[in-house]
């Protein structure tokens, strides 16, 4: 049966979409944010199986659609004078085109999904029509199996009645109507607050506390939500979510606001490089199990990275130079982010690529939930595979990587490397002031915080390359990463200009 989803949608033209969002965002930021909604629910529909029918306004701005969205099965401008007449408009151009099921949904709901969609898909096998509500009296999705003329004949579109009209003409059809999950659409600040969870702060303190950019500029989670123009000096660190009553998360609400925002002029130089990764090698990564040195270890630690190749070559394991996409998707760029993890996914399922063994924290926790493949840390690897030894001190004092820093998940895996009492005399120290690329806006803070380790301890240990690199720069001299040393590679961290030319060169190799 011929299913299809009508993206019903203005064209994102700042200033003249998400108007009600103004003046508390820009016209170029509600811009920004509507066209990461209309990708998102682009994204879904495609992930659901079925065509997609653009319905937009005006007329005339297809091309900025497409642009957006790549290529719909197809393209029709709203027709009608009422917002009823328009989308029982789309309908019966869906229908024309020989579509047997369809829904009509916007695209100003952020937590749209597949899943929601082969619900109401599915859904439409037992009843004639599928409503989906919105937390304001709305609905954000409506399906038909037929066209309808009869039940667009609501008397006010856009207030809190429309639901409940909207159910009664269905009613008075005689159409049987499934009602499906309610979500919230953005319209308002209001709802903008609601989907960053800012809304349940309670005005504690404990956030801005724990929290040096918090701290500097004198605002909680709620303030944080209302100057989004703040979000690149967030340092997306996940301290303020580990002190939070209420469990809001400020980086979430960093990287939603970064998403409107999407400023390439500041980091032209990080994206160069990473936006695609231009330093990608696959020639040797045609195995079962590939090797990810990642990034920053590539370039901090080439001396290790080419023993580690050698090793795992022994063991009949590949070795892949590539990044995970977390740099780019932090920055806000997360349509850029996913076709560039994509990229990856393909390319390593070319190679035939079952299992990937990742040294990076970053990399591991953010490629563990997005790749369809077992992801195993260098650590574990190389304990099944008998490599590797123990790293014997006395006092062992620990620093935690920020994504690592709650659970310790990777540090669980390279626990039964170290022999000696472990400390961790860092627990107060934020970051290590790389996160987020927040030392872009926040230089002072992002030295601060690197700093702050030498009053604590004489030496570090860590297992992160990055924040090796930031406390050596600030003059840690005894910060030293595990796993060269389980390796036995003595290899000095170099600064300056030449990591970017130990990544650099992985490409020719």
């Amino acid at each position: 049966m011929k299913e299809a989803v009508i993206l019903f949608t203005r064209v994102p033209i700042p200033g003249q979409t998400k108007t009600r969002l103004m003046p508390f965002l820009s016209g170029e930021a509600c811009a920004a944010l509507h066209s990461s909604l209309i990708k998102n629910a682009y994204k879904a529909c495609r992930k659901a199986g079925a065509d997609v029918l653009i319905c937009y306004t005006p007329e005339d701005k297809a091309d900025n659609l497409k642009k957006l969205t790549g290529e719909a099965a197809a393209y029709f401008p709203q027709k009608g004078k009422g917002l009823g007449e328009r989308m029982s408009g789309a309908f019966q151009e869906g229908f024309r085109l020989g579509y047997e099921k369809i829904l009509l949904t916007g695209t100003d709901i952020p937590e749209i999904s597949a899943e929601i969609l082969k619900e109401a898909f599915q859904a439409l096998e037992a009843y004639d029509a599928v409503i989906h509500p919105t937390v304001d009296g709305g609905y954000y999705l409506i399906g038909l199996k037929e066209a309808r003329g009869d039940i667009w004949d609501v008397s006010h579109y856009g207030t809190n009645s429309v639901l409940q009209d909207t159910l009664l003409q269905l009613e008075k059809a005689g159409l049987h109507t499934f009602i499906g999950r309610e979500l919230r659409d953005i319209d308002t600040k209001e709802d903008l607050t609601a989907w960053y969870g800012a809304d349940r702060c309670i005005h504690c303190g404990a956030c801005t506390d724990s929290c040096r950019f918090l701290e500097k500029y004198k605002i909680d989670l709620a303030g944080l939500s209302e100057r989004p123009g703040l979000a690149y000096s967030c340092f997306l660190c996940g301290r303020c979510k580990e002190v939070c009553p209420k469990d809001i998360d400020g980086a979430r609400i960093a990287l939603l606001e970064r998403r409107m925002q999407a400023d390439k002029s500041s980091y032209r130089g990080l994206l160069w490089e990473k936006n695609p990764y231009r330093f990608a090698n696959y020639r040797r990564g045609r195995r079962k199990s590939v090797l990810f040195p990642g990034c920053n270890f590539t370039a901090f630690y080439p001396k290790t990275t080419k023993y580690l190749e050698q090793l795992m070559k022994g063991h009949g394991i590949g070795t892949i130079y590539d990044c995970c996409a977390k740099p780019v998707y932090e920055l806000g760029f997360t349509q850029d982010a996913e076709d560039n993890l994509e990229r990856l996914i393909s390319r390593l399922k070319a190679g035939g690529a079952e299992e990937l063994i990742v040294l990076c924290p970053n990399c591991f926790h953010f490629l563990k939930n997005r790749l369809d493949m077992k992801i195993v840390t260098v650590y574990q690897k190389l304990k099944e595979l008998g490599e590797g030894n123990a790293l014997k001190k006395d006092r062992i004092p620990v620093y935690y990587p920020c994504p690592d820093r709650k659970e310790k998940e990777m540090f669980r895996e390279l626990h039964v490397y170290l022999e000696g009492e472990i400390t961790e005399p860092f627990k107060t120290v934020q970051c290590c002031g790389l996160g987020g690329c927040a030392g872009v806006k926040e230089p002072r803070l992002s030295g601060d915080m690197a700093e702050a380790v030498k009053d604590l301890s004489g030496e570090l240990y860590t297992y992160c390359a990055s924040c090796i690199s930031s406390f050596r720069r600030k003059g840690m001299n005894e910060a030293y990463h595990i796993l060269p040393l389980i390796l036995g590679i003595d290899e000095k961290v170099p600064l300056g200009i030449q990591p970017f030319m130990n990544r650099a060169r992985r490409k020719l190799l």
